[in-house]
């Protein structure tokens, strides 16, 4: 009876690591992905603010291409105006502007930047990055759709690694344990 014991608590070890290294590839995968969707949207916003700086207008310095962002995974640009107007889009929502949160703009003055995850309503959420270029503010950002589809692949994978561990792990220590039983059986 012993030996089941101590096969157990072993077994608990093993799962224990299993499950917490699982946890950690996942939560390390999860932020890789997520943190880079913000790539092109950075990337968007310098470009416009290099367009503004060489005095560009806010309608020439955005892309000319107009993405309707409640359908469509494009990358977009908003550029507002020292009051926090939207002056300039390539975003629209079906037939509005969208409504970017002024607060995020309220972070940018004191702080240069700002990365959040922008939810306008309920199944679309962007990677979104603001920025500001003089007197004005740069909104640049593109779907998490598609980077949220691969989160969710990694996490299948993670959980059907995780699963195999400890089902293989399992089987393994009953087999220890049938032939610790055989070899070391008690004499009569």
């Amino acid at each position: 009876m012993k030996t089941a014991k101590n096969i157990l608590i072993f077994w608990v070890i093993i799962a224990f690591l299993v499950t917490f290294t699982s946890l950690l590839v996942y939560v390390a995968a999860q932020q890789v992905l997520r943190l880079g969707a913000n790539g092109m949207p950075a990337e968007l916003a310098v470009k416009t603010s290099i367009n503004l700086e060489n005095s560009k207008s806010p309608l020439d310095a955005v892309p000319g291409e107009i993405t309707d962002i409640s359908k469509s995974p494009g990358t977009f640009v908003m550029v507002f105006d020292k009051d926090k107007i939207l002056i300039a889009s390539s975003a629209i929502m079906g037939k509005d502007k969208p409504l970017y949160p002024k607060g995020v703009l309220d972070y940018v003055d004191k702080n240069g930047e700002n990365r959040v995850t922008w939810q306008p309503q309920k199944g679309l959420r962007f990677a979104t990055i603001a920025i500001k270029a003089g007197d004005k503010y740069i909104v640049a950002g593109r779907s998490l759709k598609e980077t949220e589809k691969l989160i969710d692949t990694v996490g299948s994978l993670v959980f059907y690694a995780w699963l195999a561990c400890i089902i293989f792990s399992s089987a393994a220590l009953v087999i220890i344990y049938i032939f610790i039983k055989k070899v070391f059986k008690p004499q009569t």
